[in-house]
């Protein structure tokens, strides 16, 4: 049955309605607690508690029984997305097969990577024209009428997950788009339709906001308000023009979009990338980004969707510090009860620094001094998505050993621009909404394009193109080796390159430069580079998945080398325990394995990956070379 309906009945309705029962039993404190954070000051709170848990029953009652079944699998194992083996792949779907049944057409290419969780891109209808990629939502119940219908979706949703890979969907919860119901009704003059959003009568009202906060595109989007002359008044659009922020102020807002989130849960949706999470809660006087509210939005969506269908997840999207990232799991007494999952984003942006420096010194010191994420909660670490390489992210900690200043960064972005301190650098990138004398911000590009491929490929010189393809592989060997879900962007995998055509096209977004097709390359030694990186990813993940020792709750230290090229990690789990080396130099390097702290400690060590052999108590890493090494009868790591 489509469209979410029951049809649980007899003895399954009942147990389904006692389990149902004991969640709501279990979490109303909870959710209570999160909601009185957000409205508790309200005269009318007792009401609002009443139609939120109103709102929760009915999506339990309409849940299909394929989908209470997985509830149920998934509570009985509840650290599911903290396991090795779940692997996760990024795309657009009119860019990787063209349409959600297209998709299902490519399950067996999924299969065949180890693919068990798939995010697909703004597949929910967005405005006409210029979308932001899509993330201007129009409707949150239809789907982009050019991919496929909301049928269609759940269909592929229920394909996948007969193959065991969980469907994962962006939530666009801080903003719709203007043509969006509740924005066109507003424009007709429905007040209670205008407080659904930020409108200001006056400059004077604005300026309350205006002078804290930062611009998300200082260049082909400055500002954060946008005059919409049919309202004569001063619309919030910290993203785009089109895009009006929502005001969660109201608790109207909060009813309706956890309505739209519970919807889509039960057409087979199972993990929300909740999109732009710093920005949903506004205070005059501050940046406007990771508010308490902010968090307890979180909370309050995490409990109750907890109750009514605890086998979804949420994935945290805050673009912020590395230090602010990690509050999204939730903070001091709320420790794991906000995002599931929650994007690495400081994480990626040091990866690519180290590779620029040849120095992974700045990236250790981010990994060790990282508080550890609670249980029940996993980062996603990524190397490139549909967004820049946000540098923000490495400013944002000044005085962290591992952060860094404008001038440092400034000589990275250069680097991806293709300007090395020495001449040409061998990475083919373009910067992203940076202006001069402002604050450097991101940096576009496909990842092969900036580790070198591209370039390579331009000269016809096999040898480069080996150091391309070996970067590519050590900076996956890095994510796939780290706890917490391994997410693959579409066409890393066998190494796209740039789409300068689409880029110029679209101007406007640079972005689209590393949004190719995906295809098989042409050239030979394209051809043969792509089918080489995808073996080795193939080979890593398979290793990741045989063994436990890569689960989420492994314990894991972070040492450090005499060769600051070199990242080194000792994991242990289940009475493994793993040691991963990753040499982000050009230059060869020996490590005696009995320095490693505690040294002396082990009979054997043997590479998981089978890159490197171990000489007596040695080990020699290439160029950009990487080992798992599986070390026997290890003496215990420190905490």
């Amino acid at each position: 049955m489509t469209g979410g309906g029951n049809s649980n009945s007899g003895a399954a309705g009942a147990d389904s309605q006692a389990r149902f029962a004991a969640r709501l039993a279990a979490g109303r404190a909870q959710s209570l607690g999160a909601l009185r954070d957000l409205y508790g000051r309200r005269s009318d709170f007792a009401a609002i508690a009443e139609r939120v848990f109103a709102e929760i029953e009915s999506c339990h009652r309409r849940r299909p029984a394929v989908l209470r079944e997985l509830d149920n699998r998934r509570q009985r194992q509840p650290d599911w997305f903290e396991q090795p083996g779940l692997i996760g792949y990024t795309c657009y779907v009119d860019r990787f097969a063209g349409s959600f049944n297209q998709v299902v057409d490519r399950i067996p290419y999924l299969k065949s990577l180890g693919v068990s969780y798939l995010h697909l891109l703004s597949v929910l209808k967005a405005r006409p024209g210029d979308s932001d990629g899509g993330f201007a939502i129009e409707d949150y119940r239809q789907t982009n009428p050019q991919l496929g219908s909301i049928d269609e979706l759940e269909q592929l949703a229920a394909a996948l997950r007969a193959e065991g890979i969980s469907l994962c969907v962006d939530f666009v919860y801080n903003h719709t788009a203007r043509e969006h119901a509740w924005a066109r009704r507003a424009m007709a003059g429905e007040r209670r339709y205008r407080d659904y959003y930020f409108v200001f009568d006056s400059e004077t009202q604005k300026r309350h906001y205006e002078p804290w906060l930062q611009q998300v595109f200082p260049v082909s989007a400055p500002g954060n308000f946008t005059f919409e002359q049919s309202l004569d008044a001063w619309v919030w659009t910290t993203f785009y023009p089109f895009q009006w922020d929502l005001n969660y102020q109201n608790p109207q807002v909060f009813v309706e979009m956890l309505k739209n989130l519970l919807y889509l849960a039960n057409r087979g949706v199972e993990v929300f990338r909740m999109d732009a999470a710093a920005f949903s809660w506004k205070r005059a006087g501050t940046d406007c980004l990771n508010q308490p509210e902010t968090h307890a939005l979180l909370r309050a969506l995490r409990a109750l969707v907890g109750i009514a269908a605890p086998s979804v997840v949420l994935k945290v999207e805050a673009i912020v510090g590395a230090a602010q990232a990690t509050m999204y799991f939730g903070a001091a007494d709320c420790r794991g009860r906000e995002g599931h999952i929650a994007y690495h984003n400081a994480l990626m942006a040091s990866l690519w620094r180290s590779l620029a420096q040849e120095n992974a010194a700045k990236t250790l010191y981010l990994l060790r001094d990282l508080p550890r994420n609670p249980p029940g909660t996993a980062w996603v670490n990524y190397l490139r998505c549909h967004d820049d390489i946000g540098w923000g992210a490495l400013l944002d900690e000044r005085g962290a050993n591992w952060s860094s200043d404008e001038a440092e960064l400034q000589r990275v972005v250069d680097f991806y621009d293709g300007l090395g301190e020495g001449g040409e650098s061998y990475a083919r990138g373009r910067r992203f909404q940076t202006q001069a004398g402002h604050q450097v911000h991101g940096t576009n590009g496909t990842l092969a394009s900036l580790a070198g491929l591209e370039r390579a490929l331009q000269a016809g010189d096999p040898g480069a193109v080996d150091l391309a393809v070996a970067r590519i592989t050590l900076l996956h060997s890095v994510i796939f080796s780290q706890s917490g879900v391994p997410l693959i962007n579409m066409g890393d995998e066998v190494g796209l390159l740039n789409d300068y055509g689409q880029a110029d096209r679209l101007g406007g977004d640079g972005r689209w430069l590393h949004r190719p097709v995906w295809h098989r390359p042409e050239n030979p030694l394209h051809r043969r580079a792509g089918d080489r990186i995808l073996a080795a990813l193939q080979a890593m993940l398979a290793a990741r998945g045989a063994n436990p020792v890569f689960h989420a709750r492994a314990e894991v230290q972070f040492i450090e080398l005499a060769q600051t090229a070199v990242l080194a990690a000792a994991r242990r789990y289940g009475g493994q325990t793993v040691l991963t080396l990753a040499n982000f130099s050009a230059q060869s390097c020996r490590i005696d394995l009995q320095s490693v702290p505690p040294g002396g400690a082990w009979r054997s060590a043997t590479d998981l990956l089978g890159a490197v052999a171990v000489d007596g108590d040695t080990v020699a890493l290439a160029g950009y070379g990487r080992a798992w090494l599986q070390l026997q009868q290890a003496t215990d790591y420190p905490e």
